[in-house]
């Protein structure tokens, strides 16, 4: 056992009185009383309660840095007024999907002449022609072929005949997934592929009037079967996401006025470290010089169009995103496909799916719709002005519904915590944290001075021995 010598026990001393000074000097009280105290056994208690409220104070510290760490969030919900707020748009649909005359004009083999008993019965079928023609049993199996579809239905400026802000877009293909047919559709401020941003609109601060005023023209007299119904399906919606009207549209008949309330919801998500994992789909537009999709829905629907162009070289009409080249027939999936294809194909909803992230702003329109029976029927003489439909749309700008998600604990808070953690179990403050480093720095320098100079004389004595 290696026994001290007189010098290296002196030192030790010397460092022990010096510590025991700097301590009892300083602002931490707990720090200063255990130094003080003569009694032995009032100091082991007082060392005793000092570290365990220290583990204390380690154990609360680390429980709450790991919650801290998992990135916690609140939901902030208020009521916003804008000066000016982003406008829905409209996506419509004629419910008679093909026009009767042009079909019989190109088909006049799937068509047949009607006869005078049929038009009284009929009249607003046979509009006054008591030789119209009439599909035959069989003929609307040109749907099953969507560039016919197109070719065939209702054009825009047949069916829209009120003028609006700007020019409608499409027409393209939306599908009646439960009875599989296809119609052809268009909208008014979408922003689907394209890059123009939405329309805005400022607020309206003393009344409330119409925002949008549209009349559409059903072309009852066009109906391909005699009873069919007529009327078209209409649907509001974010104009970033297109939307199918057979599945989020309201039907509507001719002869009617549709009073329609709008409100608008947003909702703020946070992106990655935070739960919610979010993506800016505006700025991933902007950088990738205004193209692509601009929400999460759009995003999945490339996605899956894409997939669908890469196997079969069409887009399928269930999808929502534009298509590149042609629409795929209903029957494509029969067609034959590469061999990569299709596990891409079995796997492409969960990809799709797990490859677009939430949007971090997310827009959505929620509405009301009256139906009223025109007045001007009861009015007008003409019967084709009579069955017009009328669609009065108005913006509840009053107030929008805003849901936020804040993170839990800003930098600040998470500080303040930790301080406050600091005081309840330790009872010092961060000037007396401050001390105690200090404390430690003047020891620290005092044993290295110390230990320097007792080497430094010691290689002066072995010097000396030398010499002699």
């Amino acid at each position: 056992m290696a026994v001290e010598t007189p010098e290296q026990l002196t030192r030790k001393k010397s460092v022990r009185n010096y510590a025991s000074n700097v301590f009892k000097e300083s602002s931490v009280s707990i720090v200063s009383s255990i130094v003080a105290t003569g009694n032995v056994r009032r100091k082991v208690f007082r060392i005793l309660v000092f570290f365990l409220f220290t583990a204390g104070f380690l154990y609360q510290c680390i429980k709450f840095l790991c919650y801290v760490l998992q990135y916690p969030t609140i939901v902030n919900i208020e009521m916003i007024r804008p000066k000016e707020y982003m406008a829905p748009a409209y996506t419509f649909c004629n419910y008679n999907i093909i026009k009767r005359s042009e079909f019989c004009q190109t088909f006049p083999d799937k068509c047949a002449d009607s006869d005078e008993k049929f038009c009284q019965v009929q009249p607003k079928y046979c509009g006054g022609n008591t030789t119209t023609k009439v599909p035959v049993k069989g003929a609307l199996n040109v749907l099953e072929n969507p560039e016919f579809v197109l070719q065939f239905g209702h054009d825009v400026n047949n069916f829209l005949i009120s003028s609006a802000w700007e020019k409608a877009s499409g027409p393209f293909l939306r599908e009646n997934l439960e009875e599989e047919i296809i119609a052809s559709c268009y909208s008014l401020g979408e922003r689907i592929e394209s890059n123009l941003t939405a329309r805005y609109i400022e607020k309206n601060r003393r009344w409330m009037f119409p925002n949008d005023k549209l009349v559409f023209d059903p072309e009852e007299h066009e109906k391909f079967f005699p009873n069919a119904k007529p009327g078209m399906l209409f649907s509001v919606h974010n104009p970033f996401e297109s939307v199918n009207p057979f599945e989020q549209g309201t039907f509507m008949r001719p002869g009617y006025l549709y009073r329609i309330n709008i409100q608008k919801e947003i909702e703020e998500l946070l992106p990655y470290p935070y739960k919610t994992d979010c993506v800016n789909y505006t700025d991933v537009w902007f950088k990738a010089n205004k193209t692509g999709p601009r929400s999460q829905e759009m995003c999945r629907h490339k996605c899956l169009r894409d997939i669908s162009e890469r196997c079969f070289n069409c887009t399928d009409t269930s999808l929502l995103y534009p298509k590149i080249s042609k629409y795929c027939t209903l029957d494509f999936i029969n067609m034959t496909m590469t061999n990569d294809c299709k596990p891409l194909l079995d796997d492409a909803f969960d990809s799709c799916g797990s490859s677009c992230k939430e949007d971090c702003v997310r827009s959505k329109f929620s509405y009301k719709v009256q139906e009223t029976y025109l007045m001007q029927n009861m009015l007008s003489d003409n019967e084709d002005e009579s069955r017009k439909i009328k669609v009065i749309i108005y913006y509840d700008d009053s107030e929008i519904f805003k849901i936020q998600y804040k993170p839990q604990y800003q930098e600040v808070e998470t500080f303040s915590y930790i301080g406050g953690f600091i005081g309840i179990w330790l009872g010092i403050s961060l000037v007396q944290v401050a001390d105690v480093f200090e404390s430690l720095f003047l020891i620290g320098r005092y044993f290295c001075r110390k230990g320097s100079g007792a080497c430094s004389r010691k290689s002066k004595n072995s010097t000396g021995s030398e010499s002699i």
